[in-house]
């Protein structure tokens, strides 16, 4: 099974990558993260290799908070028609809706850590950053439980993730996110679509011979 610190590596890389999603990082954010991005805590791979180099293009280039927030309004339709469509449902379900069958089986995923999506009904829950953002929460748990003693019940979160990406994630996410690459205008949202990719990658490799909960 995963260390402490491998769990602990993962949570933040994943957190973080839903949350730039999500939201476009303020000046502030981006000076922090532009400090650790020598420092990306978990493998590096091809996919990775090619999100880090456009990061530090953006930084090189000096994008700024404003052209970021613009490029994700685009890419993901928050103020406008989206690009790419950052939803599961609408890249699996045969209608291409968003609320439909994919949505519902993603909301019950969540309710096994007694989550929800902060708008439930209004937000659909099958956004690219909220899944990204729950395998971090279930690595969080799974460290609560490993400090508490509790090995079966964080080898049991961490199945958790390990079903999630190969029932969800793993099953539109890439395409999804190589579709967004391309279609995005900046730097740095180009290279948090491929880092995407391929912390996914290196999360899925790193999950294969975790043994099933008792």
């Amino acid at each position: 099974m995963l260390t402490a610190d491998e769990l602990d590596d993962y949570a933040a890389a994943l957190a973080t990558l839903g949350r730039f999603h999500r939201q476009a990082p303020d000046e502030n954010t981006l000076s922090a993260f532009g400090e650790l991005l020598e420092e990306w805590p978990v493998p590096v791979g091809e996919a990775s290799s090619a999100g880090l180099a456009h990061l530090r293009t953006s930084f090189a280039e000096a994008e700024s908070a404003y052209q970021i927030r613009g490029d994700l309004n685009r890419l993901y339709g928050v103020s406008a028609v989206a690009r790419v469509a950052p939803y599961e449902s609408v890249h699996r379900d045969r209608d291409g809706l968003v609320f439909d069958q994919q949505t519902l089986l993603v909301r019950e995923a969540y309710r096994q850590l007694s989550l929800q999506v902060p708008r439930l009904n209004r937000e659909p829950d099958d956004h690219i950053g909220v899944e990204v953002d729950f395998l971090a929460q279930c690595l969080l748990r799974a460290l609560d439980a490993l400090d508490a003693g509790q090995d079966q019940q964080a080898l049991t979160y961490l199945n958790l993730a390990r079903e999630f990406l190969a029932e969800h994630l793993n099953q539109w996410g890439p395409d999804m996110l190589a579709e967004a690459t391309e279609a995005a205008e900046t730097e740095f949202m180009r290279g948090v679509c491929q880092l995407t990719i391929g912390t996914l990658d290196s999360f899925t490799a790193a999950l294969e011979d975790l043994p099933a909960a008792s």
